[in-house]
């Protein structure tokens, strides 16, 4: 049902009609005025296991790690961002930014009311779920995160980083899903999801998976976007991945006061984040990662989830029991 406030629109729920492999109750809750969408998986007395994604994926990528986690005794909570899956979509572009997206995580998890969880963050899920632990570090006693990045820059780099991001969208011109699966550069990305009259978003999961997808489940994550007026969420990120710096570098300096156990698990195929050392500066930056058991997973593009999504989840399930969680 679309709502009646035409600045906000809510994918009709016959779009999610027969997802493979996605059988879970929905869930929601009302922040700021805008209905986000979650999934609530296991016992209530069980202890609480998050899982953040980000763009252009929903909650439908963790549908195969969900069971596992359960099966090992978790209660797992898995939010829709605003913009994303079945929350809603505001149609204005410059309601996504970066700010408004942990405000509203913030008052998701605020209003949930659960501390000492643990939580897994991917992409944009780390980018928005690590600026919330920062202004709430009771909310969770263990942390893992993978391919995912939060700068910590100040002074010059802070205005030539942006600057420098701007030219390669330039330079990327309109770029095509063509051009972005011969060349998974931030340019093409960000060029793409700004000027594509159509946002292929199953062939984009597929072009950042190494898995085979099938036609249902890439289907399904199309399904979230009927037609361009739902598409300002995906649009907006690649262009704002290096605003706000200066409440980034603020979170960092808080989460180096966080002491509790903190995971990597980055891909060796990642063609944004691999190599590039973003899983060591976690490694150093975080007290509690300090001699955790840090490890590439191996054979997985950006979208791990999809590559390795039994191999991670019994990863993270028995490093959680073997830090007493």
């Amino acid at each position: 049902m679309m709502k009646t406030d035409k600045n906000i629109l809510r994918t009709p729920e016959i779009a999610f009609a027969n997802l493979p492999d996605y059988p879970f109750e929905s869930h929601y809750m009302e922040v700021n005025g805008l209905r986000m969408h979650y999934l609530d998986e296991g016992k209530k007395e069980s202890k609480v296991l998050f899982l953040f994604h980000g763009q252009p994926s929903w909650s439908y990528l963790y549908r195969h790690m969900i069971p596992i986690f359960v099966r090992a005794g978790y209660r797992v909570i898995a939010p829709d961002l605003i913009g994303f899956g079945k929350s809603d979509k505001p149609t204005n572009l410059a309601a996504h930014s970066y700010q408004a997206h942990v405000d509203w995580m913030s008052i998701f998890v605020e209003k949930l009311g659960i501390k000492n969880a643990a939580a897994f963050m991917q992409d944009w899920g780390g980018m928005i779920g690590l600026r919330v632990l920062a202004r709430k570090p009771d909310w969770l006693s263990r942390l893992v995160v993978a391919n995912t990045a939060m700068a910590e820059t100040k002074g010059v780099a802070k205005w030539l980083i942006p600057s420098v991001l701007k030219i390669l969208r330039f330079l990327a011109g309109k770029a095509t899903v063509e051009d972005l699966a011969k060349k998974q550069s931030y340019g093409n990305w960000a060029a793409y999801f700004q000027h594509s009259k159509v946002l292929e978003i199953g062939e984009i999961m597929q072009i950042l998976t190494e898995k085979q997808l099938t036609a249902g489940e890439m289907a399904a994550y199309q399904a979230p976007f009927p037609d361009d007026r739902y598409y300002a969420g995906p649009r907006v990120m690649p262009q704002i991945v290096a605003t706000q710096a200066d409440e980034s570098y603020q979170a960092w300096q808080a989460l180096k006061e966080w002491k509790h156990p903190a995971l990597t698990l980055f891909s060796d195929k990642d063609p944004f984040l691999a190599g590039q050392g973003y899983d060591k500066l976690f490694q150093t930056n975080l007290e509690g990662a300090k001699g955790q058991p840090h490890i590439t997973i191996t054979d997985a593009s950006h979208f791990l989830q999809e590559d390795k999504s039994k191999e991670i989840a019994d990863k993270i399930a028995n490093w959680l029991a073997q830090t007493n969680y």
